[in-house]
């Protein structure tokens, strides 16, 4: 071998050894998050916690009473925590409409019914399918329609051993059975779901319960390597995740994933499915809370995360930088609260305190049995759910503690990035103003970033939400391919329908569709133009298949009955119509479509009896009063 071959070879092994060392070396900092973990990578696969139970079955054993463990399952006797036998029921006085669950053997249904002078005018059974909450705070309920899923009109609070709504559901906001529950959501109290491909709403299969691997990820590759016998090299086994050798930053990350309820905003091209432990939760999405012109932060029921980051505890701690202080200092995932001693969580305190240097009067301190959390953690009410008490994670003094009143709103901040995109923050202004609270000042702060950085969808959207729709239409032409997301079409397509321009409003519903088929409302949009078109066959097609997704959405019920009625096919007509009013019975434009169908087919009798149902619901309603009096 001559010298310029040595050169080469030795060359090439020294390539082939840092490509090695590369691959089967970790780096040093356990704080690398995309790099340093094997099961980061996309081909790592989620195994189940019974498979994580085999080899770690006393850990399994506990997790499984906690709090997380007992998150989500079927409907059932064992999971319910809520007391039905004393025939509870609630009532809306807004809808004049009752709710009454109850169980049937071991299914669990609710009654929604009407009453008039103690007869039932109307009701509808509706089958719980699973129940969502440990049952230490809460149980709501929710309902699976087909690849959907959507959230009962009742919730158990524990605490107060009452039945009511839930947050969301009260004060003439009793949207029924219709709030659809979306992968957030579902990914946030649960473990995670597999979804239909490219859908954030259609579920494909929902597991039962938050699992180990929600908070080490997922187990594939860790199993792999136990079961061929190989053990990690160092103190850190990268095959797996273990948040207690996380830094800091990770450990709060990992926590504040879900327990930390703001509004959260994706990420260009991520999805909820995206964050592993480990990773930088920022990378993913930015969670956003509004901000007070007197600095207090409002106290949520799932804002621990956020509270705890505002103690002096915490601060200090993170000041010194020689030790953590993070969620899992106090608490123990594998074991639940409930069997976790006071005296633990005391010890937390005294491993930086002394009980020498409590100022509290003795006498106080004897009454508490010198318990720190008592003092410095009270138990309150929350802003966000009802009948609900739980330890505020803000640690501090609190002299006649009241829960904490906020000031007025002055903006959105990121509590996971201080220094947020300027495109991630107007998106999170735009929907906080529709998820959580309209209040101007959102739209305000959006559209000044707006004029900083200026994005064709979001103006787009912000247009969409003032029904400025001459204004969102002077912006499509400047949308970029990347632009054209399923629900900016829709937008746009609803801007032209409300123009008058219906072939223009077609188009671009029919690109929404085609984005997102399984948006079924963006279906009954399309078929609802069409109609307007006269293009019967096409808007029937697209309404069956809305209504083969969701067969309860009482709009696609409606327009496929007006559908049939101009085709000639009244029976049809009449049975869409029908089916819309035994789904709710309060649903106007049917009454109206009957009472139509009735003239057309000379039914005086039952034309008088749908106007008048007619102006039950709406007694100035003019061409009711018209066509009633002339038949009366």
């Amino acid at each position: 071998m001559n010298a310029k071959s040595l050169q080469v070879w030795v060359v090439l092994l020294v390539v082939g050894l840092a490509v090695l060392n590369q691959y089967c070396s970790p780096p040093n900092s356990s704080d690398s998050p995309q790099s340093t973990y094997l099961n980061h990578s996309d081909s790592a696969q989620y195994v189940g916690m019974n498979v994580c139970g085999q080899c770690h079955a006393d850990k399994l054993k506990t997790f499984v009473e906690t709090g997380m463990g007992q998150s989500f399952d079927k409907a059932s006797r064992t999971k319910s925590s809520a007391n039905l036998t004393q025939h509870l029921s609630l009532y809306d006085s807004f809808l004049n409409l009752h709710y009454y669950p109850f169980w049937r053997n071991d299914r669990l249904f609710v009654l929604e019914f009407r009453l008039e002078d103690m007869d039932t005018v109307y009701k509808r059974e509706e089958e719980i399918t699973y129940i969502i909450g440990s049952g230490q705070h809460t149980n709501s309920h929710l309902i699976k329609k087909g690849d959907y899923v959507v959230q009962a009109p009742f919730t158990w609070y524990a605490q107060d051993g009452k039945l009511d709504f839930p947050p969301g559901f009260e004060q003439g906001a009793n949207s029924r059975f219709s709030r659809v529950i979306d992968e957030e959501c579902m990914s946030c109290h649960n473990g995670l779901p597999v979804m239909k491909p490219g859908s954030s709403r259609a579920f494909a299969s929902i597991p039962h319960g938050i699992d180990c691997e929600r908070c080490h990820g997922p187990g594939s590759i860790h199993v792999k390597q136990r079961q061929r016998g190989m053990e990690p090299k160092g103190e850190t086994d990268y095959s797996i995740v273990n948040p207690a050798k996380l830094s800091l930053d990770r450990q709060i990350d990992l926590c504040q994933r879900c327990h930390l309820q703001g509004n959260n905003i994706l990420k260009s091209g991520k999805s909820f499915h995206d964050f592993k432990p480990g990773m930088v939760l920022s990378d993913v999405f930015e969670i956003y809370l509004p901000k007070y012109d007197n600095s207090e932060q409002l106290f949520n029921m799932a804002n621990h995360s956020d509270r705890f980051q505002h103690s002096a505890c915490y601060l200090e701690t993170r000041k010194q930088g020689d030790q953590v202080f993070s969620c899992i200092t106090c608490h123990n995932p594998h074991v639940s609260v409930k069997q976790t001693k006071k005296a633990y969580f005391k010890q937390a305190c005294l491993n930086c305190h002394k009980v020498e240097t409590c100022r509290e009067d003795q006498a106080v301190r004897a009454l508490e049995n010198d318990n720190c959390i008592t003092c410095h953690m009270p138990v309150s009410g929350t802003e966000d759910i009802p009948h609900v008490r739980v330890h505020d994670h803000k640690i501090g003094v609190y002299r006649d503690h009241q829960d904490v009143k906020e000031g007025e709103v002055i903006g959105l901040y990121s509590v996971n990035n201080p220094n947020p995109e300027i495109r991630t923050q107007i998106e999170a202004y735009l929907t906080y103003y529709e998820k959580f609270d309209p209040l101007p000042v959102y739209q305000q702060r959006a559209e000044e970033l707006l004029k900083q950085d200026n994005h064709p969808d979001l103006v787009i959207h912000l247009w969409y939400q003032r029904q400025n729709w001459q204004a969102l239409i002077s912006n499509v032409d400047r949308l970029a391919d990347v632009d054209r997301t399923a629900v900016t079409c829709y937008r746009v397509g609803k801007a032209y329908a409300f123009l008058g321009q219906t072939e223009k409003a077609i188009q671009w519903l029919e690109l929404a569709v085609l984005k997102d088929p399984t948006y079924f409302e963006y279906k009954n949009d399309l078929g609802s133009n069409l109609i307007k078109m006269n293009r019967l066959n096409e808007a029937e097609l697209v309404l069956k298949e809305c209504l083969l997704q969701f067969p309860e959405y009482n709009l696609a019920l409606n327009n496929l009955g007006f559908v049939y009625a101009q085709q000639g096919k009244y029976a049809q007509a009449k049975s869409m119509w029908l089916e819309s009013l035994k789904l709710d019975p309060d649903n106007v434009k049917a009454m109206e479509n009957m009472a139509l169908l009735a003239s057309m087919t000379n039914s005086l009798t039952d034309e008088i009896y749908w106007l008048k149902q007619i102006l039950k619901q709406d007694p100035n309603h003019k061409v009711a009063k018209k066509r009633l009096s002339q038949h009366i």
